[in-house]
């Protein structure tokens, strides 16, 4: 990776010795604390104590990269008066976690059956369903629901058009979401008549699958942190997905969350939230359906 603003390079020897010595140096209490403190504020996860060799091993990888030979020095570059805006995301894609599988909480994607589909497509833009997946990770969730979609606009003869937005805080998250590119066993949830359909083998290498070119055109990619002061989708929608990412904030720091992803909801449109999120619609205008499900009501 190319930093904006280069860290000073040591000789080879020296690197490959900073990188033997970044797997073993310790991250001492006192830098883990400043270095949690940063992420709080880049993303609004609050790491326990219980974290620091969790935050050690994934750094250590920054460390060897960057050429450093202690989390002191590393913790100066993010925090200084210039951080290098290429480190502090790779900081921020080290730290996060990138958990996902296609058709992930089978009965959120049970209940979005092609009548469920084309009312909501019906109730907002007339003739069009807009999607959002608000914490894509590495993009299955996305496809998911654009494989669903798909399939629900064919049969009803292509009546109404479709779209999905994938956005996640993590560029690198990203990039394997554009991709599209899957391992063949990653496919073991998909309905075997979406996956006969919309995941091809041709061309995608030995033991893997991608999507169908006809979904990449309905799918559009980009970095949205949840911690901002405003989110930007371009439309209303429909259908939002934020799921099993709230768990890693504080109480009304998810409040604020769901508020702000409300904003871009249309009445009657559904939040749709991960089992192991809280839910916090009685901090918002919505109504609890059932498996998390949520509909947005009226102001």
């Amino acid at each position: 990776m190319t930093l904006i603003h280069p860290v000073r390079r040591q000789p080879d020897a020296a690197a490959a010795a900073a990188g033997v010595l970044a797997a073993t140096v310790p991250l001492r209490e006192a830098t883990f604390r400043r270095l949690a403190a940063l992420v709080r504020q880049s993303c609004g996860i609050s790491l326990a104590p219980s974290k620091r060799l969790m935050l050690q091993t994934r750094l250590g990888r920054r460390l060897r990269a960057a050429g450093l030979s202690d989390f002191e020095t590393y913790a100066d570059l993010l925090t200084g008066p210039n951080p290098p805006k290429d480190e502090l995301q790779a900081f921020v894609d080290s730290v996060v976690t990138n958990e996902t599988s296609f058709f992930r909480e089978p009965p959120h994607f049970a209940y979005l059956t092609p009548a469920r589909l084309q009312e909501l497509a019906e109730g907002g833009t007339p003739g069009h369903l807009a999607m959002w997946s608000a914490a894509c990770s590495t993009g299955e969730e996305a496809w998911s629901l654009a494989m669903l979609a798909a399939a629900a606009s064919a049969a009803e003869g292509g009546g109404w058009s479709w779209s999905v937005l994938a956005t996640d805080i993590s560029i690198s998250a990203l990039r394997r979401a554009r991709r599209g590119n899957y391992a063949a066993e990653a496919a073991g949830r998909v309905p075997a008549e979406l996956a006969a359909r919309y995941l091809l083998r041709d061309g995608a290498g030995a033991g893997q699958l991608r999507v169908a070119p006809g979904l990449r055109r309905n799918l559009r990619f980009g970095q949205v942190n949840l911690m901002d002061a405003r989110y930007l989708p371009g439309r209303m929608m429909d259908v939002i997905f934020c799921r099993n990412v709230l768990i890693y904030f504080d109480a009304e720091t998810q409040a604020r969350i769901v508020r702000k992803l409300c904003a871009h909801l249309r009445p009657s449109g559904l939040l749709v939230l991960g089992h192991s999120d809280m839910s916090r619609e009685r901090q918002a205008p919505l109504r609890l359906l059932h498996n998390n499900i949520h509909e947005r009501l009226e102001d």
